[in-house]
Formats: structure tokens, C-alpha cells, sequence
């Protein structure tokens, strides 16, 4: 393509792809293996691999030994050779990776999901009794197992080896014969109905691309019994393969209905609907979880977005590559023809379509690979190509090497920020992925039946005896009545305010109450370009009349007016109106420019340390909601002085509660945020804020002890004495992630009770992971129709795990779409608080944050940890001042 040049200078730093990927050289990897197998293979009865392809191709060395099936031709093979082997002694299963290695990215063994470590202790019981109980319907299903059925495990090796799993799949099917027609491959485990001969078997069997005999040893392992996790294990890789049957396709982990895409022409984008699926053990036994997913696909493909950007750089060589790396690497794309996702982790501007690599010992272009198997014709021969790099999983696989991608057959997956952005485009994608729960309820069913209805799909779990049921299952809950919070009458005496509990918002109900605490604004400063004087000065003048009906006083301000809306001009402003008794500094701009933002943010959370409000000009120029907008700011400047909004009635003494997340530092690639916020009494609306850095590749906080020793420290300050009980709530874990978390975090905060010499006696200890990312939704029968459940509603049967002590909580109203609850795993306590305590501390917590007049999805801790987290990674990039560190300056 004209006007794409060569990189032929040193300016782009991440350019050559660690210097594969010159003109002509021969490429080591196959650039685009194929994502389905052959249509004869796998034989009926097989299973896809468990975990394939997640975001990238299985790529591999280049070697006889893995040489991929391409297309959909094969090499006819000769009848296997079955050798039997004498008798050897049964392998026995390699242990999964030490934990104790403490990273978050340990090697799992395929079954390890299935595998729950106990979290509570035998026979404890972590069901609640407050609160009304009501029925529910779920998006779970139960699942029958055949558990009488004899089911034997076998181990796999493939010599030479065989490292591209499409080619293991191609071997196994040759071996029906030997192996029958009913058997489940995971790709090194299989999984058959029938006992072979010997304990260890070796068989032959030509590889179908280039007839080169390979030698396949099945070595028995075991008899699985029932309720283990290899069955579980079996229904799963059964279940998308029925998927599969269905005519869905896999992309990334999850299966999607590309004939039902619907387009959005207007933005130039498609949405595919799919369904994310698991077979899991919980206390209502084994269960099929199904929810509504959505991908969002752009029109363009990735080379539209290379013009585009070339064309809007003015053909600036120079500028165009600098703006394709900052904007368009690190982007999700995707192969039509195979429907892979990859990552692109660089553009190789050296590299062209033109360029040779070595297929079957022959050079051939990547024009020709694609005309030749997949029948597509590269009209850019002048395009340069993308690299994605192996993962650590990938090169465990064997992929050593840079995969290639042409851009012209890549689309990119997912919004841009400019398509984030703009309203139009998120309401009309918002009227497609936001279902409501009648319909959500009913198309997880239609699934469902038309399971049990395709002759396909018997013929794959019939065999294994699974049977799925068609309707939902219904589940009991409990109903948490509505919260009371504590604010002030004008005349200073403590009132309680409740809510509709359908809706959990009092807005309303504030209405002419003072703040619980208000902080006075005797000295404040406000700076403003010349373009905002007029609107500036009706906002500081709408502060005095809210503050009033709040119990706030607020003054006339220190009018700052500059010249123009550089950052320099602000920064200036500020330094030179500032002095020790200034409370708050009000910055009011034309737009929401980053690098401004952050520029402000530094000024005065680092350099001069003084709590700050940006207010962006738009939010001014509606006269009708000026006061309305005032009135949350002054709440959020009363927050970030110090002040208190309105507190829960918590009735236990001496307690803490703590929110722990993290975030990924923007400016440092190589570093995490990990932030930490503890309350500094018995209402909880008073904080402690501290933050620290981690390697990313590492994503433990491995300085959580100096943080909860400052907050331990800061408690005992304000209070005279310790806590007596000590709730912590971590957010950001996934489930296989929670032996490792806990093991590192929990010996830390151990060793700060010891620093600060509690560790004889300790404060009681709670340790809750939260977790948002859930595909489990509840369903309330209302008439005909499904709703969404009431804020407080709960839930701690049936869909809860076996050997854990967890909970879900529907703690937010919405008005669109399906409600998703929130799941709590205690992985540690010995507060001695019931059940019923911790869950209604909990749903107490989702009242606080003073940001929202209304309950939320988390506890406020864990929402007040992400936004310091948040702040820091993204706009301070290095530790804020001490000062702040008792105020909600981040809000």
C-alpha cells in the first residue's frame, strides 16, 4: 500500500518484532492455524480440548513433529498398527505446581477448576435465618450424571512428539478401533467407557498431513469414581461439543450464534450473542450455569483503522507509526475466517504480505497460504503485519515464536474510547446486551430445550448418560428489610432516614436534613478560564444556597481567573493561592482533557497537598440542574475535607472494616496499585487511605503489612485502642486465585497485628473475597413476568459452593436489563460473628458511598479502595501525601 513505509529508522521502539520479520525472511511460525477441526475429525464422541484458545492460536515450533491440518483436506491414513505393550506399572498423576510459589499465574492441571478448596470448617453453618423468605428462579439447571456408569482414565504420549493438539485429535480418531467410538480427549487425558487389554498399549498410526508414523502409548491410570472432578471434567468438554452441534462457534472460551449477529450499520458495528457455560458442584449438586454474553465486532478491520489513522496524521510517516502504537496496540482482533482472537502486541512495519515463510519445505507468501487454504484474496500485497507474542501459557504448549496476522483480515473486537464515548453508540448497544429478565429467562430456556431436542447433541451425551433439564431452577432467599441511615435535623440532633426498598435511593429523603458531619468552607478557591467566568461565578454563588439546607456554610471564594486553559496556567494559579488555610481548591475547565486532569491532580494531592474539585464547564451551562449539580459537588467536597454524609446504624463495637483492591499502573507497565481503606469508626464513615506498588506479573500485595500497620496505627490514634473485630473485604480474586491470595495477605496482616504487639491478643478476623464478575443471575416470579429481585435480597443455598462459606447479595436497583448479585467468600473468620451478622454488615456497607444517594454493588470500603487505586494508576502515577491520607480526597 503506498504510504505504508518501512520502519527504516530507530523511532518506534517496539517496531521489528524482535527482528523477525524483514522482507522476505522465512517466518518460523505458521501465521494463522486453523480454529476448527477437519469435519472427520474428532469422531463423535470426542471433545473439544478443555481451555483452547483464550484470546490466541495455539502456535507452535516449527518442526516435522507439528505440523498443523490446514483446511479441510487430509492425507487418507493407513489402518493403524496395534502393538500391545507388555504390563507396566500404572502412572500415577503428577502433582499440580507448589502454591506456596505464591503467584497468582501457578500452572493449573485441566480438572483443577473443578476442585474447590475448603473454605469453612466442618460443619459450621453459613446459612442465614433474618429477613423474609422469599423463592427465586436462577439461571442454573440441574444435571444428571450417569455416576453408576464405569468410566476409565488413560494417559496419552504421542512420540515423536506432537505438540499441535489438532494433529493429537487427528491420531486418536485413526485409533477407534483400538480406543471405540465412545471416549472423551482433553488433549493428554483420555477418558473411555471400555477397559483396554493391558495397563500400557502402543499403537502407530500415520499423521494425516504428511503420512509420518508416530507412535501412540495409552497407559492406564485410573477407574474414576463418582463425585470426582474428572466426571464434572467429562460434562463440561461434552457440553460444548453439544454446543458445537447447535452450529455455534467458539470464540475465546465461550460459544456464539454468528447467524444470529445483529448489525448496527449507523456505528459500523455488530453485536454476536453467546452464552457462557459451566457444569460446577454446589450444594444443590451438579448444575449447568448458562448466561447471555455479547462480543461487539467492528465493520472495519484492523487495516481501515491503519488508513484511517494515516490519512488523519497528514501521510506523516513519523506521527502515523507513533499514534498506531499508542492506539492500536494492544487491541483485541479477530480472524473471520476461524474466528480466533489474538492480541496485538506490535506492528512489524518491515514485514508485508508479500513475505516468504517455509510450508511443507517450501516457501510460500502469505497471499498465497490464504488464497490456497482458505480461498481468500489479500487485495493489499503493501500492508505491514502484526505480531502477537506467546503468553506464558503458549510457551508451555511449545509456541516459542511471534505469530503474524495480516491486518486486512483482522477486525478489531470491543469499543474504542471515541466509540465509548459517544452516547448515541452506547444507547443503541445498550438496547441490544441489556435484556431484561423475562426475555434473559426465557432465551437461557430456549437453549435449553433445543438440547434436548437435537438428535445431535443426543448422540454426544447420551452415551455418557448426562442428562441437562430444561426448566431453571428454583431456589430459596431471604429479603433483607430497608436500611435506616443516620443524618441531623437543622437544629443538630441525630434523625433517621429509610427508602423504598424497591428502589434504595433517598435523594429525596434528604431533602431539607443537615449532613451527618459538615465541614465549613470558610476558605476556598475557585480558578477558571475567561470563557467560564459567568457560569463559575453562578456555581460558587448555587454552593452557598445548598450548603445551607445541608448545614454546610460556604463562603464567597477566592475568584482565580486565568487566561487560557493550559495546564501551566492552572498549576500556576494554584501554587500562587495557596496557603495553609485553604480548604479546597475548585478547578472549573472546558473539557475533559486528561492530561490536565492529571496535571491538577498531582498539583494537589502530591505537590501541594489540598483536597481538589475538577468540574468540567458542560455540567454548568443546564441552568435548570444547576442546583441539583451543586449539591452533589458540595457533598463531595464536604467527603474530601473530612466530613460525613450519613452513616448506618452498626450496632458491634470496636469494629474495622477494610477494602483492599488493585489497579494497573498506566504510565509503568510493570507495576500494580494496590490501595487500602479502613474505617476509623463505629458508623464507618470515616477513613484511612494507603497505597503501594507491585510488580503487574505479580499481582499479590506484597506490602500489605506496612498498610495495615498505618491503619492499625491510625485506629488506635482516634480511638484510644485497638478494634475488636476486624472485617476485610478483598476485591479483584478470582477463584483460582484464593489459596495464593490467602496464603501471602493473611500471613501479612498476621505479622502487623505482631508489629504493632496485638498479636497475643488479636482482634477477631474476617476475611471476605468479593466477587462482581459473575455469570449467576436471580429471577422473581411477579404475576407472569420475571424481576428483577429487591435490593437485600440473599441468597446461601443451593447455588452456593459445598465446602465454602459464601453468600450472594443483590445490594443494587437497576432499571435496565438483569440485576447480576454479588458473591462473598469468608475464606477466614473467627470474629465469631453469625452468618446473619456478617451478611447484614455487608448489605450495611452498600449504603456508603457518599458518591450515590443510594446502595451499590459492593461494600463502600471495596468502592473507595478502586477509585484510590484507580486515581493513582491512572492519573498520579506515584504515592499521594500523607495529609490527605484520613480524607476521601479521591472521590
Amino acid at each position: 500500500m503506498a504510504g505504508f513505509p518501512k520502519d527504516d529508522s530507530d523511532m518506534i521502539p517496539m517496531g521489528r518484532a524482535r527482528g523477525r520479520g524483514g522482507r522476505n525472511k522465512k517466518f518460523p511460525v505458521d501465521p494463522e492455524p486453523p480454529l476448527m477441526m477437519p469435519e472427520n475429525v474428532p469422531a463423535a464422541g470426542d471433545a473439544m480440548p478443555l481451555g483452547s484458545s483464550r484470546g490466541r492460536a495455539r502456535g507452535r515450533k516449527r518442526t516435522d513433529e507439528s505440523e498443523p491440518l490446514v483446511g479441510n483436506k487430509q492425507v487418507a491414513a493407513a489402518d493403524p498398527v496395534y502393538t500391545p505393550a507388555s504390563t507396566s506399572a500404572r502412572r500415577e498423576l503428577s502433582p499440580t505446581e507448589d502454591l506456596s510459589r505464591l503467584s497468582l499465574r501457578t500452572r493449573r492441571t485441566a480438572f483443577d477448576q473443578y476442585i474447590d478448596h475448603p473454605w469453612k470448617d466442618e460443619g459450621k453453618d453459613t446459612v442465614g435465618k433474618s429477613g423474609d423468605h422469599i423463592m427465586l428462579y436462577t439461571n442454573y439447571f440441574e444435571v444428571n450424571l450417569g455416576l453408576d456408569q464405569k468410566i476409565f482414565q488413560y494417559h496419552v504420549s504421542f512420540k515423536p512428539e506432537v505438540e499441535n493438539v489438532r494433529v493429537k485429535f487427528q491420531l486418536i480418531t485413526s485409533l477407534t478401533e483400538v480406543v471405540g467410538t465412545v471416549r472423551c480427549f482433553d488433549g493428554g487425558i483420555l477418558y473411555l467407557q471400555r477397559l483396554l487389554p493391558r495397563e500400557e498399549v502402543e499403537c502407530v498410526a500415520p499423521r494425516a498431513h504428511d503420512g509420518t508414523l508416530v507412535t501412540i502409548t495409552i497407559k492406564y491410570i485410573c477407574e474414576i469414581h463418582k463425585n470426582t472432578p474428572q466426571f464434572l471434567q467429562i460434562a463440561n468438554l461434552m457440553f460444548k461439543k453439544s454446543q458445537m452441534a447447535l452450529d455455534m462457534k467458539k470464540i475465546r472460551d465461550h460459544y456464539f450464534n454468528l447467524k444470529l449477529a445483529i448489525k448496527i450499520p449507523k456505528h459500523r458495528i455488530e453485536v454476536m450473542p453467546g452464552f457462557a457455560t459451566s457444569i460446577l458442584n454446589y450444594d444443590g449438586g451438579n448444575l449447568l450455569g448458562i448466561d447471555i454474553i455479547h462480543k461487539v465486532l467492528r465493520f472495519d478491520t484492523f487495516l481501515d483503522a491503519l488508513y484511517l489513522l494515516f490519512e488523519s496524521s497528514r501521510r506523516n510517516t513519523e506521527e502515523f507509526h507513533k499514534r498506531a502504537i499508542k492506539e492500536l496496540v494492544g487491541s483485541i482482533v479477530m480472524t473471520r475466517y476461524n474466528n480466533k482472537t489474538y492480541r496485538v502486541d506490535d506492528i512489524n512495519w518491515n514485514a508485508r504480505a508479500t513475505d516468504t515463510f517455509e510450508k511443507n519445505g517450501e516457501q510460500m507468501s502469505y497471499i498465497q497460504y490464504y488464497q490456497q487454504h482458505w480461498n481468500i484474496t489479500v487485495k493489499d500485497s503493501d500492508q505491514p503485519l502484526l505480531v502477537t507474542r506467546p503468553t506464558e501459557r503458549d510457551k508451555r504448549r511449545g509456541q516459542k515464536t511471534n505469530l503474524y496476522l495480516v491486518p486486512e483480515l483482522c477486525v478489531i473486537t470491543g469499543l474504542s474510547d471515541q466509540l465509548r464515548s459517544d452516547y448515541n453508540v452506547m444507547k443503541d448497544l445498550a438496547a441490544i446486551t441489556r435484556i431484561g429478565p423475562t426475555d434473559r429467562l426465557k432465551q437461557i430456556q430456549r437453549l435449553c430445550e433445543q438440547l434436548n431436542q437435537s438428535e445431535k447433541v443426543g448422540e454426544i451425551l447420551r452415551p455418557w448418560k448426562i442428562e441437562i433439564s430444561d426448566k431453571p431452577a428454583k431456589i430459596p432467599a431471604r429479603q433483607l428489610p430497608a436500611e435506616r441511615l443516620l443524618m441531623k435535623t437543622n437544629r443538630g440532633e441525630i434523625t433517621k432516614i429509610s427508602y423504598d426498598s424497591r428502589k434504595a435511593d433517598w435523594s429525596r429523603n434528604m431533602r431539607n436534613i443537615s449532613l451527618l458531619n459538615s465541614v465549613n468552607m470558610d476558605q476556598w478557591v475557585i480558578i477558571f478560564p475567561y470563557a467560564a467566568s459567568q457560569p463559575s461565578a453562578e456555581l460558587s454563588e448555587t454552593f452557598t444556597k445548598v450548603g445551607k439546607g445541608m448545614g454546610m456554610r460556604i463562603v464567597d471564594p477566592v475568584k482565580v481567573q486565568i487566561l487560557d486553559d493550559r495546564n501551566d496556567s492552572y498549576l500556576q494559579a494554584i501554587r500562587q493561592n495557596l496557603n495553609p488555610r485553604v480548604q479546597m481548591v475548585v478547578c472549573v475547565v472546558p473539557n475533559s482533557k486528561k492530561d490536565r486532569y492529571d496535571a491538577i491532580k498531582k498539583c494537589c494531592c502530591i505537590d501541594n497537598p489540598v483536597p481538589s474539585q475538577v468540574v468540567i464547564l458542560k455540567t454548568l451551562q443546564k441552568k435548570q440542574g444547576l442546583m441539583s449539580v451543586a449539591t452533589k459537588i458540595a457533598i463531595q467536597m464536604n467527603c474530601k475535607m473530612g466530613g460525613e454524609v450519613w452513616g448506618a446504624e452498626i450496632p458491634l463495637k470496636g469494629l474495622m472494616v477494610i477494602g483492599i483492591d488493585t489497579y494497573h499502573d498506566s504510565a509503568h507497565k510493570n507495576q500494580s496499585v494496590g490501595a487500602l481503606v479502613a474505617s476509623l469508626n463505629k458508623e464507618c464513615t470515616r477513613y484511612y487511605s494507603k497505597t503501594e506498588y507491585h510488580p503487574t506479573k505479580d499481582e499479590l500485595m506484597r506490602n500489605l503489612q506496612p498498610l495495615m500497620k498505618g491503619a492499625l496505627e491510625k485506629y488506635y490514634e482516634v480511638n484510644g485502642a485497638m478494634p475488636q473485630k476486624i472485617v476485610l473485604y478483598r476485591d479483584g480474586v478470582g477463584d483460582g486465585q484464593l489459596y495464593t491470595v490467602y496464603k501471602s495477605e493473611f500471613e501479612q496482616i498476621m505479622s502487623a497485628f505482631a508489629e504493632v504487639g496485638v498479636s497475643n491478643s488479636r482482634p477477631g478476623f474476617a476475611f471476605v473475597v468479593v466477587k462482581k464478575r459473575l455469570n449467576t443471575r436471580l429471577f422473581k416470579l411477579e404475576g407472569d413476568c420475571q424481576t428483577n429481585p429487591p435490593p437485600g435480597t440473599i441468597v446461601d443455598q443451593f447455588i452456593t459452593k459445598p465446602n465454602w462459606y459464601d453468600f450472594f447479595i443483590v445490594s443494587q436497583s437497576i432499571t435496565q436489563g438483569t440485576v447480576s448479585p454479588t458473591n462473598y467468600n469468608v475464606i477466614f473468620d473467627d470474629t465469631g460473628l453469625q452468618p446473619d451478622h456478617i451478611q447484614k454488615l455487608t448489605f450495611k456497607l452498600c449504603h456508603l458511598y457518599f458518591n450515590w444517594q443510594g446502595t451499590i454493588r459492593v461494600p463502600a470500603v471495596c468502592m473507595y479502595a478502586h477509585k484510590l487505586a484507580f486515581l493513582q494508576g491512572q492519573s498520579l502515577h506515584r504515592e499521594f501525601s500523607k495529609c490527605l491520607s484520613d480524607k476521601l480526597f479521591y472521590l
